[in-house]
């Protein structure tokens, strides 16, 4: 084969054209999943979101009603006015697993301004003395009215419930509090989507000591140098390389992000993240979310193949067709006149240039043979010339 003629051309754009147009599926189809992937992780982040708020909802209504029950306990009531700890103990404390069982892992009581102590601690009794500053305490002590927020202790996050405690007469005896730890969130939201969940916490809300500490009292891994700018409180997978983020939790937006696609093992999964405010609207920790995308990529992949099998046959095919036609209707004729072509430059007068058809060959063919005729006789006449020498002169 010549590289110089047009068949090799021909063949070489229509190779070109081939792996072009499979070129541009595959990049199609890449650009296709990577619009379905963000798409995916949106729904996923929204979705968590929207999840987050309605369990946020529900176990706060669970504990205004739990807290509004011991109000109407005229025991517990009295034994707190009379700041009878062993009584209001012995009275609450049958109550605790039940409550715990359900999520409710913090229980207090707090003792009335000036001085808002802790009175008791139903989940650690020992414990107890300890002044309170934070943002719920102080809007309860304002209000007198029930204050439903998160709140970011020391190592934990929990939604909480803060409310005044009346005795018989009606008079602020001290405050009850509910919490839960949002930890326990994720799992419950897993359960629902099938995503994975991480809650992280911004080491600027946290105590690095009381984090050491609690990290050995759980009996769980010290993580505090995992990352610069936060820690992770808690984790659906076992995985710690899917949840990945750079950069300030304060900079997630309000509806939250996608990140990005990325493979892990065989997997191919999407994460999202969302900011997560305490009662006072400081953003102290984000909501990480994971979701598994391997089925949609595998069909991108099985309908990508597809399609790259069926795009190479076609234009295989359309090679063929075109160079088989190119062949019989251009190649071939034109390869005729130039052996009539040949034969003339060689003194074979009598082969003739057949028109197969009339088309832009056939055309050229009639001329070429028009042209070959007028040739001949031209080369007839030449002796008649030689021997008249007058002609010559004229």
């Amino acid at each position: 084969m010549k590289w110089n003629s047009i068949r090799t051309k021909v063949l070489a754009a229509m190779a070109t054209c081939l792996v072009l147009g499979v070129g541009g599926i595959v990049a199609l189809m890449h650009y296709s999943f990577a619009r379905n992937s963000q798409a995916l992780g949106a729904e996923s982040v929204t979705g968590a979101q929207k999840l987050f708020t309605i369990l946020e909802a529900r176990e706060t209504s669970k504990m205004a009603a739990v807290s509004e029950t011991l109000m109407m306990n005229p025991q517990v009531r009295d034994a707190f006015a009379a700041k009878d700890r062993n009584r209001v103990l012995e009275l609450t404390s049958p109550l605790y697993p039940k409550l715990k069982s359900e999520g409710i892992t913090n229980w207090m009581f707090h003792t009335p301004e000036p001085d808002m102590v802790v009175f008791l601690r139903l989940h650690n009794p020992a414990k107890f003395g300890d002044h309170l500053n934070r943002f719920m305490d102080r809007e309860v002590v304002r209000s007198h009215a029930m204050v439903i927020g998160n709140e970011l202790a020391k190592a934990g996050f929990a939604v909480r419930i803060l409310r005044p405690f009346y005795d018989s007469k009606g008079q602020v005896t001290g405050y009850v509090e509910l919490g839960e730890e949002i930890g326990q969130f994720i799992h419950t939201m897993k359960n629902q989507t099938g995503d994975d969940y991480g809650l992280l916490l911004s080491k600027k809300f946290v105590d690095r000591k009381f984090w050491a500490d609690s990290s050995a009292v759980w009996k769980r891994r010290d993580n505090w140098d995992d990352n610069a700018n936060y820690v992770v409180a808690d984790k659906t997978t076992s995985s710690d390389a899917i949840i990945q983020f750079q950069g300030e939790l304060t900079a997630v937006p309000a509806d939250g992000k996608v990140l990005e696609y990325f493979r892990d093992g065989n997997s191919v999964l999407v994460r999202g993240i969302f900011p997560i405010h305490d009662a006072a609207g400081n953003t102290v920790g984000a909501m990480f979310v994971v979701r598994d995308i391997s089925a949609t990529y595998v069909a991108m992949r099985h309908t990508q193949n597809v399609l790259v099998l069926l795009t190479t046959v076609a234009l295989t095919l359309g090679i063929v067709m075109v160079l088989t036609l190119l062949t019989r209707l251009v190649f071939r004729r034109l390869e005729h006149i130039i052996v009539v072509a040949t034969r003339v430059v060689g003194g074979d007068y009598e082969t003739e240039i057949r028109v197969s058809s009339d088309d832009e060959v056939g055309q050229f063919e009639q001329l070429f043979e028009q042209f070959r005729r007028v040739f001949v006789d031209l080369l007839a006449h030449v002796p008649e010339f030689q021997e008249k020498p007058e002609l010559q002169e004229k």
